[in-house]
């Protein structure tokens, strides 16, 4: 009788732990790519992690057709020129997960921390991978979203700290001169910050780079070249914005990135 009577509660306690489980790979759309450029997407995902509850501090909102353009872009790259970036996209809500942040400030609860690694650990695999396969000359874009300024395209990069290898070796031109990712937008019409004929690398305060481009740039010595884009709510429902900003990575790697033979 005493068995009985304890084995349902012990029973219901099991089938909980496991509805709050989750795997994290589940979490994460990983897609590798061909070409010297890895997407980060940090802030479109819907899903939640397990049973947590949502984060009480810190930013919740979402970023809004990100992970759309992400994917759009890519799709784009590859047809225009045969290869396609590397992707790594949150499928989690930001209200519950800021992969954004340092892991301390990231979350509330030790239920996320496995998607936080994982999130942070594909990203190191691909730039450890691209790091190797192109002598170093790669770029990480974290695509966001804003709406503070629904027409402006923000530019972060911790005012060039996190594109040290690449204006060691190109110059300022290279983050924001007539070829630069931003530069080439601006051909195009967009409203960017900072302008092509910046005389200095100054960016917004608000939107100048978060964790991701601080922790796998190439401030690191095993980081790559890293930027941050803010694109503005209005810019976002351009509907040329997946193909034009395609261009803009196209003449940039044209002109900035020099791909490594293929091995045999």
């Amino acid at each position: 009788m005493h068995i009985q009577k304890f084995a349902l509660p012990l029973l219901l306690v099991s089938i909980c732990s496991l509805a709050k489980a989750y795997d994290p790979a589940d979490k994460v759309i990983v897609k590798p790519g061909n070409m010297p450029i890895i997407f980060s997407v940090p802030h479109d995902g819907d899903e939640s992690l397990g049973w947590i509850s949502p984060r009480s501090k810190g930013a919740t909102v979402r970023d809004a057709d990100t992970r759309e353009l992400a994917e759009k872009t890519a799709d784009l790259l590859e047809k225009k020129t045969g290869k396609r970036p590397y992707l790594v996209i949150a499928k989690f809500s930001r209200k519950f997960l800021d992969v954004n942040r340092k892991e301390e400030d990231a979350q509330e609860s030790a239920e996320a921390i496995p998607a936080y690694h994982h999130y942070h650990e594909q990203l190191a695999g691909f730039v450890t991978e691209v790091s190797s396969k192109y002598s170093g000359n790669a770029l990480l874009i974290d695509i966001h979203g804003q709406s503070d300024d629904p027409g402006t395209i923000f530019r972060g990069s911790r005012n060039g700290t996190t594109t040290k290898r690449l204006l060691k070796r190109a110059g300022n031109v290279a983050l924001q001169g007539p070829t630069s990712i931003t530069g080439q937008l601006q051909s195009k019409s967009y409203q960017v910050f900072p302008a092509i004929d910046a005389t200095d690398l100054k960016e917004d305060k608000r939107f100048n780079g978060g964790y991701i481009i601080s922790a796998h740039g190439s401030n690191n010595a095993t980081g790559i070249d890293a930027i941050q884009l803010e694109f503005g709510k209005r810019t976002r429902e351009n509907a040329s914005l997946a193909s034009d900003f395609a261009d803009a990575i196209i003449a940039f790697q044209n002109k900035f990135l020099t791909e490594a033979p293929a091995s045999n």
